[in-house]
């Protein structure tokens, strides 16, 4: 059997000081992409209020806990007063701090992001979701006060052993070898290899994050059986507990009868009888079962939100090539795809003015690039669509080209593009000159429904293209 040695046995402070090199070589902890999605739509939508936010950031360990330890800091920490709650943090940090790091956090699970990481980072991130999800729903039929300490527990539950996987992916290599995937085994393996428990690991992560002690305390595992009351730290800790092992039973395939058998175990500490926890359960598998039949409505629905997830997420590449200085080609050729993708166009064209006429200068989408060149039309106004749009700065979207009246759509455009049924404009404007617009279309049969949302998604993409002009 190999002999499996460490630099790091028994020895503490060598551990923290690799911790600290390997966060200034590494960065923060990455966050699962489709979260940060959810933030940015919901900071972007009119309608936002604090708890959306709140609980779009408590999908997302990395969100939950940067914004836990920030708000918590000496930077922003006025009173006596700690920060335990998602909620609190976003009215103590202020939303432009929230979106700032929404825009600037590392994802997992984009195509880039995935490669470069060990691979079960996105695992354990997930599981921590899963996790936080359970006490969800079961602080949800407890009628706790402090519900959202649980959820917020039930993350930073999850501290020690994403900073191993993330950090020191060779000794979680080692600790999974010694423990023989057996999770009751980790700690006594961690010992071995680094000198430490995982539990160890976490408080003192959470000690020197200067996390509330309602927090830090609940990272480590029960030592004994709790008999807390309802919503103390005691029952924080079990509830944190019973949400990251339940989640590790189920992502296991437990069986039906031993995921019982331990709900039945904590549910006296929990205060709540096992058949509530259980129905909790339940629901959330019952969320990941895929149907087996699927309405318009819910196809149609299914749509709205991929488009709105694409949009976001182009948004949010947009957002952070501009703030790498990205020429506006590149950031152009990123709202275009972006377009193009989110509405399942037919094609997407961009119209530059050239001296007396404005033409075709980039596309995506179904065209042969000859036919670029016979697309322009000139710039002197004429009552059409096309000018209208250029001239009042106006977006628009024609729903059905048929039914429009012959002197709104030019001759140029039927002839050019004749098998386009629909199509919106979205002109580009600097320096109060309008200088080009994005055309989209949809062939017969193809063309969709455009919620208002979804319109002002696609015009704030325009926008942060124009940004990019600007800082040239």
């Amino acid at each position: 059997m190999t002999t499996l040695t460490s630099a790091f046995e028994h020895s503490q402070a060598d551990f923290f000081a690799q911790l600290e090199r390997r966060i200034n070589e590494k960065g923060d902890f990455p966050a699962l992409s489709k979260s940060i999605q959810n933030i940015r739509q919901l900071i972007q939508d009119e309608g936002r209020n604090i708890a959306g936010i709140a609980n779009a950031i408590l999908s997302d360990f990395t969100l939950t806990q940067k914004i836990i330890k920030l708000a918590n800091s000496g930077l922003y920490s006025k009173s006596e007063s700690e920060v335990t709650t998602v909620s609190h943090a976003v009215v103590v940090l202020g939303l432009d701090t929230i979106t700032n790091i929404a825009l600037n956090i590392r994802t997992i699970d984009t195509p880039s992001a995935a490669k470069s990481q060990p691979g079960t980072v996105s695992g354990e991130l997930e599981k921590a979701v899963l996790a936080s999800n359970i006490a969800r729903n079961i602080v949800a039929q407890s009628y706790v006060a402090n519900g959202e300490e649980a959820i917020v527990c039930t993350q930073l539950h999850h501290l020690g052993r994403l900073v191993l996987v993330f950090y020191f992916p060779d000794e979680w290599a080692r600790i999974q070898q010694i423990a023989g995937g057996d999770e009751a085994r980790e700690n006594d393996a961690a010992l071995k290899v680094f000198g430490m428990t995982i539990d160890e690991i976490s408080h003192n992560i959470a000690k020197d994050w200067q996390l509330p002690e309602k927090i830090s305390g609940s990272v480590t595992d029960l030592t004994d059986n709790m008999n807390p009351e309802l919503g103390s730290d005691g029952w924080l800790k079990t509830m944190a507990n019973f949400s990251g092992k339940m989640a590790a039973l189920l992502v296991n395939n437990i069986s039906t009868q031993n995921l019982k058998n331990f709900i039945a175990r904590y549910s006296g500490s929990l205060l709540l009888p096992s058949e509530v926890i259980w129905g909790s359960i339940e629901s959330i598998q019952n969320k990941t079962s895929k149907p087996t039949a699927v309405s318009e409505l819910e196809k149609t629905h299914d749509e709205w939100d991929k488009s709105r997830k694409r949009i976001a997420v182009g948004l949010l590449e947009l957002s952070i090539a501009l703030g790498r200085g990205i020429d506006f080609k590149s950031a152009l050729n990123i709202a275009l795809e972006t377009i193009y993708e989110s509405m399942r166009f037919n094609r997407v064209i961009v119209f530059f003015r050239d001296a007396e006429e404005f033409k075709a200068g980039m596309y995506f989408g179904n065209m042969k690039p000859e036919a670029m060149t016979d697309l322009y039309f000139s710039k002197n106004y004429t009552a059409d669509v096309f000018h209208l749009s250029l001239t009042q700065k106006a977006d628009v979207f024609i729903q059905d080209v048929t039914l429009s009246r012959e002197t709104t759509i030019p001759i140029w455009y039927r002839k050019t593009l004749p098998d386009a049924s629909a199509f919106i404009l979205l002109p580009l404007v600097f320096n109060n000159s309008t200088i080009g617009m994005i055309y989209a279309d949809w062939q017969a049969g193809q063309t969709r429904v455009i919620r208002p949302r979804e319109f002002s998604s696609l015009v704030m993409l325009r926008d942060y293209l124009m940004k990019a002009l600007v800082k040239r």
